[in-house]
């Protein structure tokens, strides 16, 4: 069965529009029917609660983390040739500027302890309260980014505090983005995973806009002394007075799969039955965090520090990207729906791979702001119409047992070696090459890379052949992971 949307949905713009902020699709899929599509343990949900309405509250208060995380990064990146001034002083503003990047990579190493801390518990214990505990510790790298002094006040300390709020943010960070994703998953209508899950990533565009908006806000109200001062610690101020909020509305939140046999080690399962898997995963994710990371938040400091475009112009592309993410991932996610999650993703990978050069060449042969909007909607499009159905393809992989840690290993690993470090690698190669197109060749290599992870996740029957993969691959694997699968 294929899910569809009604008639009035599906003609131009108001399909989208619906599509995206209506949540048509939960009112089509009662609970009763949803639940006969589902893993026995979403059974034991309270049946009391309407079903449409738990979509409603999870999706908000799942993806409210996810977003954190990413605003926080986009504020670090965004602000980063300030931190590096401010932060890490030296003769040569370039190496200022590479310590600065390299303190941020300093995140993604401590992402897979966050992984293996909060993720797997996630699993062994509670959704629900490691999503919980992650943004509790999130809100102390929040509070040490806001209020530490500079190095000209305090000296060196402020380097130290500055590398130990982003291994807390890193750590906390971990476990989110898989225990969330599974959260969503776990709570949709088996059939239409593809479409929930993609808010993560919506999320993800959501942030980017708003760092775009604040970027351009403060930039424009206070003078450059005024921001390299205390205005740059404005946007970190704000995420620490959401957080607590986020908590409070998290601990609401109903529990899921109570009462759901529960593997000693998720992270043993994970390595020793899904290897393989994780394996691809982590090289079909590898675009997702490429394309984040170049085009999304450090595409102001290359646009500012490489093109010599102004900050409201580099800031104003970057909120375009993050429009096209937000809007568009619930589309492709749907689509995945219908359509398969393989077949969508090969295609947008192939685009991606054979657009990113010329793109960046047309870009750094003329660097105005039109050929710098072109760049971001064209290649913005093609990335989201990858990233869309990843959520659900990573949680198709993995059993409800170990499916939050799984998600969290492709993810955190992947993040660590490609993310934590693009802002970095892309600066260095930049500067050693003198060839400002580096991002396109960059974000070719791991679109092509993805392409061939994608043909070996088919070997598995991964969303690789039926029109409606929830149906076929997640539930029947669901009740076979639940009987098959060993407790270590």
């Amino acid at each position: 069965m294929r899910p569809s949307l009604p008639m009035k949905c599906r003609i131009g713009t108001r399909w989208i529009v619906r599509a995206i902020l209506c949540w048509p699709i939960a009112d089509r899929y009662p609970r009763e029917k949803a639940m006969t599509l589902t893993h026995k343990s979403d059974q034991q949900a309270d049946p009391s609660q309407d079903f449409a309405e738990i979509t409603k509250k999870t999706i908000f208060v799942a993806c409210i983390g996810t977003a954190l995380e990413w605003y926080d990064v986009f504020a670090y990146l965004y602000f980063s040739l300030t931190i590096a001034k401010l932060f890490f002083p030296a003769s040569d503003p370039t190496v200022s500027l590479l310590l600065a990047v390299g303190t941020y990579a300093l995140t993604y190493i401590a992402k897979p302890v966050g992984a293996f801390v909060f993720a797997s518990y996630a699993d062994r214990v509670s959704r629900k309260q490691a999503l919980t505990y992650t943004l509790s510790v999130m809100a102390l790298g929040v509070a040490i980014i806001t209020f530490t002094p500079s190095y000209q006040t305090i000296g060196v300390a402020a380097s130290f505090m500055m590398m130990l709020a982003r291994l807390i943010q890193g750590f906390s960070s971990g476990g989110e983005y898989g225990t969330s994703t599974a959260f969503l998953v776990e709570r949709s209508p088996i059939h239409l995973r593809g479409y929930y899950s993609s808010f993560n990533i919506s999320a993800i565009g959501i942030t980017s806009v708003l760092g775009g908006v604040l970027g351009i806000a403060i930039h424009s109200a206070f003078t450059a002394q005024q921001v390299d001062d205390w205005a740059w610690r404005l946007p970190f101020a704000l995420g620490l007075l959401i957080i607590p909020v986020s908590v409070y509305l998290r601990r609401r939140i109903p529990e899921v799969h109570n009462g759901v046999k529960r593997a000693r080690s998720p992270l043993t399962l994970v390595l020793k039955n899904y290897k393989q898997l994780s394996l691809l995963g982590i090289g079909a994710f590898a675009p997702i965090t490429v394309t984040n990371a170049a085009l999304g938040f450090f595409l102001p400091t290359y646009a500012i520090k490489f093109l010599n475009m102004s900050p409201n112009q580099a800031f104003l592309a970057t909120a375009l990207y993050g429009l096209v993410q937000c809007f568009l991932s619930p589309v492709f996610g749907y689509m995945s729906d219908r359509y398969g999650r393989r077949p969508i993703m090969n295609i947008a990978a192939l685009l991606l791979a054979v657009s990113a050069i010329p793109a960046f060449y047309l870009l750094v042969k003329n660097p105005t702001l039109l050929n710098l909007v072109i760049c971001e909607l064209v290649l913005g499009i093609f990335a989201t119409a990858y990233q869309g159905p990843m959520p659900a393809l990573l949680c198709d992989l993995y059993p409800p047992e170990a499916r939050a840690t799984g998600v969290a290993v492709v993810h955190d690993i992947t993040a660590t070696v490609l993310n934590g470090f693009t802002p970095f690698v892309i600066s260095l190669l930049v500067t050693l090459t003198g060839s400002a197109a580096i991002p396109g060749y960059y974000i070719a290599l791991f679109a092509a890379l993805a392409w061939f992870c994608l043909r070996g996740l088919a070997r598995f029957d991964v969303a690789a052949k039926t029109a409606s993969p929830g149906v076929k691959f997640g539930a029947r694997q669901d009740e076979e992971f639940s009987q098959a699968a060993p407790t270590l």
